[in-house]
């Protein structure tokens, strides 16, 4: 019997570009007549500061309370929280890397079982996926109630698959979020580092590339 090989796949800048979303931003606050590169970057920071999702908070939540800072930052009351529909389209619409598909389309032709996981929720997440042409389990931090890089969220879908080092590899663009976070599994991962970042801990992945068709060197 031949045993299922197993992709873990982080989606945002790892499958789908996430400028989408922070182009949005940034076009808002030239609309509303705030800096847009010092809104963009207060976005980002934000929405990666894991103290933000303690306790859980679907990731719609998390946005329109990103975007609800956003005004308290810049003195305005209900400006960029107005907005809140525009950025969930935005991040809805989401567009893959130039090399995405076809390496996708490369993997699901080798047969491998292809599982998605996300920081993300049930309103958003499918519209992500669609994009993505080829059939994918998807879990979203929805279904755990626990954001990257919290253990449960891994473990709950290793415990799942019975993922091994034997079965299994994680692809993911966060090394901080995945390649860090996953080290005490032993999962094998391949860091898709694609803005050349320097790794800020002693975690290694067992393979670095820069962009997704790269992978299929070693899959």
């Amino acid at each position: 019997m031949t045993q299922t090989k197993y992709l873990t796949f982080d989606c945002y800048g790892t499958l789908l570009n996430e400028d989408g979303t922070y182009d949005e931003i940034a076009k808002l606050a030239t609309k509303i007549g705030v800096d847009p590169q010092l809104a963009r970057q207060r976005f980002i920071a934000y929405q990666d500061d894991r103290d933000n999702v303690h306790p859980y908070l679907d990731y719609d939540l998390l946005t329109r309370n990103n975007l609800i800072h956003l005004d308290y930052q810049f003195g305005l009351k209900h400006q960029f929280e107005r907005y809140y529909p525009e950025v969930l389209l935005a991040h809805r619409d989401l567009k893959p890397f130039p090399e995405v598909l076809d390496t996708l389309k490369a993997l699901q032709a080798k047969g491998y079982h292809l599982i998605m996981m996300s920081n993300s929720s049930w309103d958003i997440i499918p519209f992500n996926a669609a994009t993505l042409q080829v059939p994918f389990d998807i879990w979203p931090a929805e279904d755990v109630h626990a954001y990257k890089p919290d253990l449960d969220f891994f473990q709950t879908v290793a415990d799942h698959y019975g993922l091994t080092s034997e079965n299994h590899w994680h692809i993911a663009q966060g090394y901080d979020t995945d390649i860090l976070a996953t080290d005490p599994l032993g999962w094998p991962t391949i860091w898709v580092n694609r803005s050349g970042m320097k790794p800020t801990a002693a975690a290694r992945p067992t393979h670095e590339v820069s962009t997704l068709d790269q992978v299929l060197q070693w899959l």
